[in-house]
């Protein structure tokens, strides 16, 4: 029943969509607090390399995964969003970062 739900009227592709699109935007905000991404991801996973003194601090306030070590200083981290992330989080997150 679920997936005839997900496929009836684009809504799989609707909330595919409304992903992306808040990756791009979690993208940018990271991008804006120097944070480098590790890949051009089109994807609702965006990678970023953060210093590795940086990774508990965020941790406190926002839910990401290490991926693996980049170097001796950095850490390659997966951010993910998805149909339910919203512009607040986002914005939560700018206030975070700044």
């Amino acid at each position: 029943m679920q997936f005839d739900t997900l496929f009836t009227d684009n809504l799989y592709l609707r909330i595919a969509a409304h992903a992306n699109q808040q990756a791009r935007q979690l993208r940018d905000i990271m991008q804006r607090h120097g944070f480098r991404p590790y890949n051009n991801s089109p994807t609702n996973q965006q990678f970023f390399i953060i210093p590795n003194e940086s990774i508990a601090a965020l941790q406190q306030h926002i839910v990401f995964e290490t991926w693996a070590p980049y170097d001796d200083a950095h850490t390659t981290c997966r951010f993910v969003t998805s149909w339910a992330t919203t512009d607040e989080e986002l914005t939560t997150l700018d206030r975070i970062l700044k």
